[in-house]
């Protein structure tokens, strides 16, 4: 059923609401009815209807225009006024409108409570003066009152569930919004630690192996085969370190949930610092090493290691880059429950600054220290030199 069906639905039915009323109303003893209730019955029959066409054609989720909501309110007021007034005179045909009108306004979230209140009471007040106009007992009186309560009961009812289900439409909207919002921050996490991953690869991978087949390509043009054959060989297994690390990048990003579990696995961070300080000689760079790791936890957790070993593999390739042939100077050191990395390097005279730093690979080291609890990692310049800084709280053995 399609919205339009949805809508034609009540107004069907209520349709044949009013041809029922009308029916009772005319075909009981129609000749012995006074003129005004024929009127008040046409009143009636037509303040229900107006107010059902309005809000079928509006819709109760979309914002009344100002001309609706106070047609509705003036319709709704005569209809009221007349069938309080007419339904104990028209034998109780007329308490139909009347509830209709009374439900429907005082169960409409968008209409104020308090012109529902007002229009409650005016039920309430003019249905005495009707048993008066008609002569009615006390008892029939009092039944008519008690209807009335029942109206004004079902109208806040229905008005209080409306309330609770646009609520829960509200409360699952945010939570639809909330779990988006996550899965979406969740994608970006991988896709920057993926990024880390790559560019890691590529600036230590790929530049050491420029720098490894240039050397070899001089080697050879001087005649030093064996030395060259060295270079290539050194090359191969640079080249093959690379595949793997780049093959783990690719894997991040296929199966982020195997990653996230394979990067709780302890790790050797020493080794790791070991192999990039002989990488660094190896492609012809001069490093002083201090490496101290004896009061750290060993292995140490992944994430630590690998937030140190990418940082000290980021910090060398800069100074490779930057600083081809100058001298480096290293230390990663352990001590009171904290390990800490600092690399520094000599700066190019003539180098523009913005060539020292900002780059990916060193916002990527900051935004992996910066999720370790605890961490944080800078890279600036200082009195002539680069230093690339990275630090985390570790456990101590």
């Amino acid at each position: 059923m399609n919205g339009r069906d949805r809508r034609m639905l009540p107004l069907l039915l209520n349709g044949i609401g009013m041809a029922v009323v009308a029916y009772a109303f005319f075909a009981s003893n129609f000749q012995h009815r006074h003129p005004w209730l024929v009127v008040a019955t046409f009143v009636a029959l037509t303040a229900w209807g107006v107010i059902e066409v309005l809000q079928i054609r509006i819709g109760t989720s979309e914002p009344y225009p100002t001309w609706v909501r106070w047609t509705r309110r003036i319709v709704a007021f005569v209809g009221v006024t007349v069938t309080a007034l007419s339904q104990v005179a028209s034998g109780g045909t007329h308490t139909t409108a009347l509830a209709i009108i009374l439900i429907i306004v005082i169960s409409d979230e968008q209409e104020s409570i308090w012109f529902g209140a007002a229009i409650s009471a005016l039920a309430f007040a003019l249905t005495p003066i009707g048993f008066i106009i008609a002569g009615a007992t006390t008892p029939t009186a009092l039944g008519f009152l008690a209807g009335n309560a029942v109206w004004v009961l079902i109208g806040i009812s229905r008005r209080q569930a409306r309330q609770a289900s646009r609520r829960n439409r509200e409360l699952l909207e945010q939570q639809q919004a909330a779990h988006e919002q996550e899965t979406r921050s969740t994608a970006l996490a991988a896709r920057q630690a993926a990024a880390r991953d790559i560019h890691d690869v590529l600036a230590h991978s790929l530049g050491g192996l420029v720098i490894q087949l240039d050397a070899a390509e001089a080697l050879l043009d001087s005649g030093r085969t064996a030395d060259a054959t060295t270079k290539v060989a050194q090359a191969r297994q640079l080249a093959a370190e690379g595949l793997a690390d780049a093959r783990r990048a690719v894997a991040a990003l296929r199966s982020p949930d195997e990653t996230d579990a394979s990067e709780r696995v302890p790790a050797d961070l020493a080794g790791a610092a070991e192999r990039l300080f002989r990488a660094h000689r190896e492609l012809g760079g001069e490093i002083d090493a201090h490496l101290d790791l004896a009061s750290a936890p060993s292995p140490l957790p992944s994430p630590v290691a690998t937030a140190f070993e990418r940082a000290l593999q980021e910090a060398l390739s800069n100074a490779r880059r930057h600083a081809p042939g100058a001298p480096v100077a290293a230390e990663l050191v352990a001590s009171g429950g904290q390990i800490e990395l600092t690399v520094s390097n000599p700066t190019q005279p003539g180098r523009p600054r913005s060539d020292l730093g900002g780059g990916h690979g060193l916002t990527g080291m900051a935004e992996r220290f910066a999720a370790l609890d605890g961490g944080a990692a800078s890279a600036a310049e200082h009195d002539g030199r680069f230093v690339v800084s990275a630090s985390a709280p570790v456990a101590q053995s």
